[in-house]
């Protein structure tokens, strides 16, 4: 059964339950899978088919979710374009991918015109206006297929292993890469949900982390509308309103980046919102402050899973809700269909308390890098997945991330993970956000060198208090040597802190 159908049988089965608000907007099972087939056929008339790329530069909305169902009903597959990223970034995404349509927000027209694609390749480029009224995607005005598409129109549906989406990395060592994954990986996902959190018809999910991401389509989306659940999508633009929306909307669950959860945590309506209906968050992007967890552990009631996973992956582990708690900060266990490996330089497993490089190997692991198959090489091998992830595992089997394997901070020979200093700045009551990076120096090789958010009113507390108050909690070479207070960190739009532009700045100052 590929995606597009679990939305058919949902209707099927259940055509008068809920499957999505947004804004005014309300839809049973039965009208989205009318909105959706009708999508399919208007994509089909215009030459789109099993294989065909159709590339999406589009914000959260019910538009978004049509075409991703309906391309995954043709076997296409859809190219989800984050809009926010340079003309330059773009235009290399659709060079690589060569989709047969661009659909793209009136908003983003300017975008587009700017693109040397749209020059090469006129007519590709569709606009869609669905805030003034118009049909799901901007095909379907005008066709007469709104409505009258059905299951029979598509002739050769995609199977279980055909790929369902390109989503490109961010490319934060080269140009980014286009993941190519499949219906199956996506199927696995949400089994590994309904496995790990017991998902189902009651679970009404808040959609606020953007849709051209892995996370909102594998976390907040697909396992839902497997497990019979419905939608809610928000744009999370003043957090006073997501909690608004959590409380009337009876939300049960959301998946969000930390910087959305902190957020929601400093605003004013924080005290007072209700959150006993909701069963549990999930936070991933980046790693999760524990005290953060803690906040909404001990003060809201609300149980925090947390876990691991990557565009290439996927979900790797969970942390079930039973160990929440009392194993804050950890990464869980590998899923119950996934085998993971900590493995040294030599590929060596590693004993437990010792950091190891993660290997991943199951039926979420996609396939390759689209067209690149020398780094498709770098990273599977013998169908393992190199994640370049370094973790540790306890006694009992819980791991721990300690850092990017290119993270790692060579001091006059010593290891510093940065991941281990930014959590120990973290839990200082100061510091709201915190990023550790590698300064070269010529007599040590490298040194640590921090940039922090202040929880306070900035002027207030300096660098050189910081490191003074980490003192007793990391030995001496681990020592941030500076600590630059900043007002923001550069952050993509995953909520990932940007620590190249961080480097780029500790070199300049």
């Amino acid at each position: 059964m590929n995606l597009g159908e679990w939305v058919t049988k949902r209707a099927e089965l259940y055509p008068g339950r809920p499957f999505l608000k947004a804004g005014a907007l309300s839809l049973t099972n039965v009208d989205f899978s009318k909105r959706m087939h009708a999508t399919a056929a208007s994509l089909a008339k215009r030459g789109v088919g099993k294989g065909d790329r159709v590339a999406a530069l589009m914000e959260n909305g019910a538009a978004f979710l049509d075409l991703f169902f309906a391309c995954a009903r043709l076997g296409a597959i859809l190219v989800p374009v984050n809009p926010h990223l340079t003309i330059e970034e773009i235009d290399h995404i659709l060079v690589d991918s060569e989709p047969l349509l661009v659909l793209h927000s009136l908003s983003h027209t300017e975008v587009v015109r700017g693109l040397a694609f749209h020059s090469q390749a006129p007519g590709r480029a569709v606009p869609h206006d669905e805030a003034a009224g118009k049909n799901p995607v901007g095909l379907l005005a005008d066709d007469g297929t709104l409505g009258r598409a059905d299951a029979a129109s598509v002739q050769s549906p995609p199977e279980a292993n055909d790929p369902l989406i390109l989503m490109y990395t961010s490319g934060t060592t080269g140009r980014p890469k286009g993941a190519l994954l499949t219906h199956r990986n996506f199927l696995f996902g949400a089994i590994h949900s309904l496995l790990a959190y017991g998902l189902g018809p009651r679970c009404r999910s808040l959609v606020v982390a953007p849709l051209f991401h892995i996370g909102a389509l594998a976390a907040s989306v697909t396992p839902v509308v497997y497990a019979g659940g419905s939608l809610v999508l928000e744009a999370f633009e003043r957090p006073a309103d997501t909690l608004q929306t959590l409380v009337e909307e009876q939300i049960t669950y959301m998946f969000a980046v930390p910087v959305m959860f902190e957020m929601m945590a400093r605003s004013g309506r924080w005290e007072t919102a209700d959150f006993s209906h909701v069963d549990f968050f999930i936070a991933g992007g980046a790693p999760m402050p524990v005290d953060l967890i803690h906040r909404y552990q001990d003060e809201k009631g609300v149980a925090f899973a947390q876990g691991y996973g990557m565009t290439e992956t996927l979900r790797i582990t969970n942390l079930d809700l039973a160990d929440a708690h009392t194993k804050a900060g950890s990464i869980g266990k590998a899923a119950f269909h996934t085998e993971v490996r900590l493995v040294d330089d030599e590929g060596r497993e590693v004993p437990a308390g010792q950091p190891g490089e993660i290997m991943v190997k199951g039926p979420t692991v996609f396939g390759g890098y689209w067209r690149q198959p020398a780094a498709t090489d770098q990273v599977l091998r013998n169908g393992w997945f190199s994640t370049g992830d370094l973790a540790r595992r306890d006694e009992a089997g819980f791991l721990y991330i300690v850092g990017r394997k290119n993270d790692v901070i060579i001091c006059s020979g010593k290891n510093i993970y940065a991941a281990e200093v930014e959590q120990a700045l973290r839990r200082l009551s100061a510091v709201s956000a915190a990023a550790v990076v590698g300064r070269p120096d010529k007599r040590r090789g490298e040194i640590p060198e921090a940039f922090v958010e202040l929880a306070e009113v900035p002027g207030t507390t300096t660098g050189a208090d910081l490191i003074a108050l980490l003192g007793p909690h990391l030995a001496e070479y681990k020592l941030p040597r500076r600590i630059h207070v900043v007002d923001r960190l550069p952050r993509g739009k995953s909520g990932k802190i940007l620590k190249n532009a961080l480097k780029e700045r500790s070199a300049n100052v």
